[in-house]
């Protein structure tokens, strides 16, 4: 487990925990440990477990470490990782161009934003929601940014966490603080989608247009996450530049997803379809920032509870097929052949595309990646 101010490793087995120069910490620590004060960094540490920790005596003498609880943990302050991860947000903002504010405020107090991030003809109002919170609440905090003119967009590490879906979201790793504050790479594992364009002969399951009892184009098209970024600060500037936008996808008449999309992808949609009849799979498709209000769901008999089902760990995983505005072939995918040994080098240097250190280079010999070099090829 790890000290966080003096960011130092705890030995339990030893009398003074194994750092001498810090005498009675036991004493200080022992039952009076609060969020952010020892966190567990066991690489076996479930994902959605919480991180913080504190220390016991059992009655045979024993010491001990264990999680402080949920409901503990979501009633302390403001966290170390909370702090990082808006400090991250801003300066990216910055770094892209972008004007961010931490804690804004409306007028009158009803709502404040994390971070407000101001970008190209749009507002991007960034929460990191680390610990726990309902469903009711993620929505009712949406809509309050919405009525401001604001796209709400929520940052979980959890894969069951309730802004799933929601409102516009996107899920990271769980890290230390520290971590969120430098310059290390932070994936985004959902919310986050692309358009993948498929032939029917190939796509292996029944065909969408035959299921819902339509000519079949020859093309089909879903949202997908194989294509979800490498780089959370891509998100807030891409978000910001609106080469991201927000989308809700009604499924069904009682749900709905949410994802970021590449702005480029949703033009090749056709979003103007009206019920299930017109869509493989019922979806309506909302472009957030082309509405300034989210749809309010909350319940209207009597006060709701807040109570959701948990979300589905693959729930954020799911394909949600589209229609597209102009089926035709997709440009043809090109895969290279870089199997040979000249593509290969000991020094790694940043790729030409993503800057990511590579040890591959291109018929050029160029550091670049191969799945880049491809992606290049595709975008022509």
């Amino acid at each position: 487990m790890l000290l966080v101010e003096f960011g130092t490793v705890l030995d339990l087995s030893r009398e003074d925990l194994g750092v001498p120069e810090l005498p009675g910490l036991w004493e200080q620590l022992h039952g009076k440990c609060k969020s952010g004060t020892l966190q567990c960094i066991d690489p076996q540490h479930p994902a959605d477990a919480p991180p913080w920790l504190y220390l016991r005596q059992n009655e045979d003498g024993t010491r001990e470490a264990r999680h402080i609880s949920g409901a503990e943990h979501a009633t302390s302050g403001e966290s170390d990782e909370h702090k990082a991860l808006k400090e991250r947000i801003a300066k990216a903002a910055e770094a892209g161009g972008f004007d961010a504010v931490i804690e804004d405020s409306s007028k009158n107090r009803r709502r404040r934003t994390d971070v407000l991030v101001r970008g190209d003809g749009v507002q991007i109002g960034f929460e990191p929601q680390l610990s726990p919170i309902t469903a009711a609440t993620v929505r009712r905090r949406s809509k309050l940014a919405t009525d401001d003119g604001i796209t709400p967009a929520w940052m979980t590490n959890s894969r069951t966490s309730k802004v799933i879906d929601q409102a516009p979201w996107a899920r990271i790793d769980r890290k230390m603080w520290h971590e969120y504050l430098s310059d290390t790479e932070l994936p985004v594992r959902g919310g986050v989608r692309g358009l993948v364009i498929e032939e029917c002969s190939r796509m292996g399951t029944v065909c969408p247009d035959k299921k819902a009892g339509r000519p079949c184009s020859g093309w089909h098209a879903s949202w997908s996450d194989a294509r979800a970024l490498e780089r959370f600060d891509d998100l807030v500037i891409k978000a910001a530049a609106r080469e991201l936008v927000a989308v809700n996808v009604q499924r069904t008449a009682t749900r709905s997803v949410w994802f970021w999309v590449p702005a480029s992808d949703l033009e090749k949609v056709d979003s103007t379809t009206t019920g299930a009849d017109d869509s493989p799979l019922g979806g309506i498709i909302t472009r957030v920032d082309s509405r300034p209000r989210l749809r309010d769901q909350s319940c209207r008999y009597g006060q709701d509870s807040g109570h959701r089902p948990p979300a589905s760990p693959d729930a954020d995983r799911e394909p949600v097929s589209v229609k597209l505005a102009e089926p035709m072939a997709p440009p043809t995918i090109g895969f290279l052949d870089w199997s040979g040994a000249a593509h290969w080098a000991k020094q790694a240097l940043p790729c030409r595309i993503c800057k990511k250190v590579t040890q591959v280079r291109d018929d050029q010999m160029r550091p670049c990646h191969k799945t880049c070099a491809e992606s290049e090829l595709w975008r022509g």
